[in-house]
């Protein structure tokens, strides 16, 4: 049962020998953002997919590491989450994910994680950097 959850995170890999990676991914995120980056219908976003859009702006790029979620995340470590992040913008974001677009370091995790996300409306937000994400998206 376990490894066909998981096994489209593995890409190719043994279910058996999940990285600390995806481990640290399926701990801490995918139980709100579902163990394949899909959601469903909620108030937490569908990574599969979608979530490389962010990436086509400096906001958006901003966003996905200022983010309640990342930022006060249990990961404490910023190369480990740089890692996660990485998964997330460049396995899991998939062809949303533009050509070119450089990984997260653990240099921009921490120092962007010391400027949380701070907003009574956190939808209205996520909705102008996504709208303005795709308009770029839409450009290029």
């Amino acid at each position: 049962m376990i490894a066909a959850l998981v096994g489209p995170l593995l890409s190719g890999r043994s279910a058996l020998a999940l990285d600390q990676v995806r481990t640290t991914y399926l701990e801490k995120c995918g139980g709100c953002h579902g163990i394949e980056g899909l959601s469903g219908q909620t108030y937490i976003p569908t990574l599969r997919d979608r979530i490389g859009t962010l990436s086509c702006t400096p906001e958006g790029r901003t966003y996905l590491l200022t983010v309640p979620g990342v930022s006060m995340s249990l990961i404490r470590d910023d190369a480990l989450m740089a890692q996660v992040m990485n998964f997330v913008l460049f396995d899991l974001g998939g062809r949303s994910t533009p050509a070119g677009t450089r990984p997260f370091t653990a240099e921009e995790v921490h120092t962007q994680r010391g400027h949380p996300l701070s907003t009574t409306d956190l939808p209205a937000v996520r909705a102008g950097v996504w709208a303005r994400a795709i308009a770029c998206a839409n450009h290029r």
